[in-house]
């Protein structure tokens, strides 16, 4: 791999944009804060607990014959999410914190919090900037929820973490996602 000096990226800022289930990646984003059509903005999240990808599941195992002690390795079963804390008391929030759909928003504008949760399924773009540059990072099908206890802080903000699974999309032929290289803002 050769040495690539405009690669490095430091995530200053970032936004969360939501979308309904299998919703295209956008084909050209030249504002990190219009991503396009159907594209919504999640809103504010925490910059103390900034987003985290993590990755769960089997090491691979080597496999040896008689003749080979290494002749071949698995290929392991892994998961991979995004966690991030959302620091909006909202209803958006709320849906995707304790898993429920539009039905536990109440007439007089309270949320239902339900007894089973069920994750919340959208996708998701995040969008890493860095000065003029930013890098989209798409997903068309992310299983959404509540994922630790929601922080309480009398100097800082209220924050709600949720986890997003990866999940497969026929959108793509079963991948989880796509993730550009350093894309430039317009000058516009």
């Amino acid at each position: 791999m050769a040495l690539q000096d405009d690669a490095p990226i430091v995530p200053g800022t970032g936004y969360v944009f939501m979308a309904d289930p299998d919703t295209a990646k956008p084909t050209t984003i030249t504002d990190p804060l219009n991503p396009g059509a159907g594209w919504i903005n999640f809103g504010h999240t925490s910059r103390d607990d900034m987003p985290e990808f993590g990755r769960d599941g089997d090491d691979p195992t080597t496999l040896g014959s008689w003749q080979n002690a290494k002749l071949r390795q698995t290929s392991p079963d892994v998961t991979y999410s995004v966690t991030f804390s959302s620091i909006q008391a909202a209803t958006d929030t709320y849906q995707l914190y304790f898993g429920a759909g539009g039905e536990a928003v109440q007439p007089d504008g309270s949320f239902r919090i339900p007894a089973s949760p069920t994750p919340q399924v959208r996708s998701l773009l995040m969008i890493l900037v860095d000065g003029t540059n930013f890098v989209p990072l798409w997903h068309p099908r992310v299983s959404l929820l509540g994922s630790d206890a929601v922080s309480l802080d009398v100097e800082n903000w209220v924050t709600f973490p949720i986890t997003g699974t990866f999940l497969g999309s026929s959108l793509i032929d079963g991948a989880i996602g796509e993730w550009a290289g350093i894309l430039p803002a317009s000058s516009s």
